[in-house]
């Protein structure tokens, strides 16, 4: 399952991947390149792409002015490092169809309806087996009497939608901020038990530089893992009460499900490693708060797929989010050590079919390893966003869990 930003595959200085160029001549494009830069050389390069090799200098602002004043003529630039000059390259920007709406509204519906009947399995039980049916069945019984199903598959529901669609949705504000085009989220419909893959935003071109890069990669994650301690909370504060009467039969209960299912207890502990570190951090605080609260199975349920999607994505890996923040932090050498790294951690923690999704992708592209290219691969990524990294790596390790069995 994963949720992360696609983009499309990254283009180097010298590719010809853009529309063939037959834009205005080469004069017309240096006049307005050297509004920013001092050049050096200027001619066509084999392909026809004009190409400007310019004074090595701090080139972040100058480029991204660079790169708004070609807009209008339908051009897009890239700039590379080339011995101890730089080289810019101008290609015509290829068009792109405009976004249908429609498929957007109609995936969100379809997966409003799957993770609702998902919600609506988790509840009554219909996954397992009849024994262990009944057993939810009388559960749900004590905690909750004469709730209704609907209601429960619906609030399982608005708990993960919230956390995945917000997710998506600190993607697009990213991108909207950052003036680059993107789509609305596509949300993926699935099986039970959780009835959805996730969701995407497909941006329609490279970032400019490292830091829009960074920006993209970080924001969706962050906003989840918001989101996720917010549903969490709620789960855990306003539960059904936990009242003498419901411990009695909670008590006996766990008796008969114990001894049915050969298990120690049913009723098992909010606990690390076999539950995310954020989930036991607000269990504790959540108990010292309010310890008579018996905690909403549906959107702690939400909670956990929630962290569960923040952790996959903020792994450091390909073009995950992780991936995107690494890259952009790093560079591409770095990138390429933290996919290994980000690939064991995957492994290690029990995450081996993602892995080998993410492996079997990566496969499958062009690029192999390599990350998003930014148009601007010469500025590094701002001093403040090398700090904000270690936000990412945080959340990694507080959203982190075992696979479960």
């Amino acid at each position: 399952m994963s949720d992360a930003p696609s983009t499309p595959p990254p283009q180097s200085a010298s590719s010809t991947a853009f529309a063939a160029y037959s834009g205005p001549s080469l004069d017309t494009i240096k006049s307005v390149v050297s509004l920013q830069f001092q050049i050096k050389d200027a001619f066509l390069d084999p392909n026809g792409v004009p190409t400007f090799v310019v004074q090595s200098e701090s080139t972040k602002h100058e480029f991204m002015r660079l790169v708004e004043q070609l807009k209008p003529q339908g051009l897009i630039a890239a700039i590379r490092a080339t011995g101890d000059a730089l080289t810019v390259k101008v290609f015509q920007k290829p068009h792109i169809n405009p976004s249908r709406r429609s498929i957007n509204i109609g995936l969100f519906l379809a997966t409003l309806v799957s993770v609702m009947v998902a919600g609506y399995f988790l509840w009554t039980g219909a996954l397992i087996g009849l024994g262990s049916q009944t057993l939810q069945a009388q559960y749900n019984a004590i905690i909750s009497p004469g709730a209704s199903p609907y209601v429960e598959a619906a609030v399982f529901a608005a708990g993960l939608l919230a956390i995945i669609g917000l997710h998506e949705f600190g993607h697009k504000t990213t991108a909207v901020v950052h003036k680059m085009d993107a789509t609305f989220p596509y949300f993926i419909p699935g099986p039970p038990p959780i009835g959805t893959f996730g969701a995407l935003i497909s941006l329609k071109g490279p970032p400019t530089n490292r830091d829009q890069l960074f920006d993209l990669g970080l924001s969706g994650p962050v906003v989840g893992f918001i989101v996720t301690i917010a549903v969490g909370t709620i789960s855990m504060l306003f539960g059904p009460a936990l009242t003498a009467t419901k411990l009695t039969q909670l008590n006996s209960w766990n008796l008969t499900c114990s001894a049915q299912l050969g298990v120690t207890s049913c009723l098992s502990n909010v606990s690390f490693p076999a539950q995310p570190l954020i989930l036991v951090l607000l269990s504790n605080l959540a108990g010292a708060i309010n310890p008579n609260v018996i905690y909403n199975q549906q959107l702690f349920f939400a909670a956990q797929i929630g962290a569960l999607l923040t952790f996959l994505n903020i792994v450091p890996a390909w073009q995950l989010d992780g991936g995107h923040i690494s890259r952009a932090v790093f560079g591409a050498s770095g990138h390429r050590i933290a996919t290994i790294v980000g690939l064991g951690l995957l492994l290690f923690s029990g995450f081996w079919t993602f892995a080998i999704l993410v492996l079997v992708m990566m496969t499958l592209t062009r690029r192999g390893f390599a990350g998003v290219e930014p148009l601007d691969d010469v500025s590094p990524v701002s001093n403040s966003r090398k700090i904000l990294y270690v936000v990412g790596l945080a959340m990694l390790v507080l959203t982190f869990a075992n696979a479960p069995l």
